[in-house]
């Protein structure tokens, strides 16, 4: 039964047309081994697939399991639509634009455009999505630095206000959420100068933000401005709020679309931001009390 199965599976193996798709596709493999889907069932099988596709060289390109992939996303993402990350959502639009590509014999060409048009898409809705939910006034940041423990580190240095008072500030608004009262609030430990600090970063972000999706939808797909912009973004944006799915799929369909010269600085931020999942707040506060 095994000996058919594999036979079956053999069939649909092809031969990677270049070293640019081999690699598109590992760096796809490689970010559903790490940040898997949706479901602890779905999660093992699909890894169990992928590490094999990456072992094995055939497999990688593998028609018959790039189209699995894609099904198994596609249904068990689309169950819980509403409820999972966003980056999720962009993920599967790009195995389905990968498992196309795969069974059609389209050209990198085919590749290359579509993934420029993904960034731009993306980058421009993420733009004005903030636009439409007010994210232009003041506030937004500077009520996620006082109270959000993933950027305590960052607040305790631009006020220096103790990590006590900013944990209490973090318990206060968890009970706000556990036990809501009418008309309920506390009090924030803050400066009147983050806040506008913040306001500044806020509306810096939001504008790049916007430069970068007009770079991908209109620039030329040889400029590497636009390459330039997204890297800069991602580092600027990503080692700050810590999303590292997001961060890896832009990263990923900025290699699909660079030209080969420019992949390298790709790879390179890819590989820098998984250093974003290191607790370097509990870090640099055990070593500043244990010293």
């Amino acid at each position: 039964m095994s000996n058919r199965v594999f036979s079956f599976v053999q069939k649909f193996n092809i031969v990677s047309n270049s070293s640019s798709e081999d690699l598109i596709l590992k760096f796809s493999l490689i970010l559903l081994v790490l940040d898997g889907t949706t479901g602890w069932g779905l999660d093992i099988f699909l890894r169990i697939i992928c590490v094999l596709m990456l072992a094995f060289n055939q497999y990688t390109s593998n028609k018959f399991l790039w189209l699995l992939i894609a099904c198994l996303l596609l249904f068990f993402n689309g169950l819980q639509f509403y409820n999972i990350d966003n980056h999720k959502i962009l993920f599967v639009y790009w195995i389905l634009l990968l498992t196309v590509y795969m069974w059609t014999n389209k050209d990198m060409d085919y590749i290359r455009s579509n993934s420029k048009l993904l960034i731009g898409l993306v980058m421009f809705f993420a733009a004005f999505q903030k636009l439409i939910n007010e994210f232009t006034m003041p506030g937004f940041l500077h009520g996620c630095f006082l109270f959000d423990s993933r950027f305590m580190l960052i607040t305790h240095f631009m006020i220096d206000t103790p990590y006590q008072e900013l944990i209490n500030n973090r318990n206060s608004t968890a009970i706000l959420n556990l036990i809501p009262i009418n008309n309920s609030s506390v009090s924030l430990t803050s400066s009147t100068y983050m806040g506008t600090i913040l306001y500044a970063f806020q509306i810096f972000g939001l504008i790049f933000e916007g430069l970068v999706a007009m770079l991908f939808l209109f620039s030329k797909r040889k400029s590497v401005i636009k390459d330039i912009a997204l890297i800069m973004f991602c580092i600027g944006t990503y080692f700050i709020f810590p999303v590292i799915g997001f961060s890896s799929i832009l990263l990923i369909l900025g290699i699909a679309q660079a030209n080969a010269k420019f992949r390298k600085y790709y790879i390179f931020t890819f590989v820098l931001l998984q250093f974003i999942m290191v607790p370097w707040q509990e870090l640099i506060f055990y070593f500043q009390n244990s010293l």
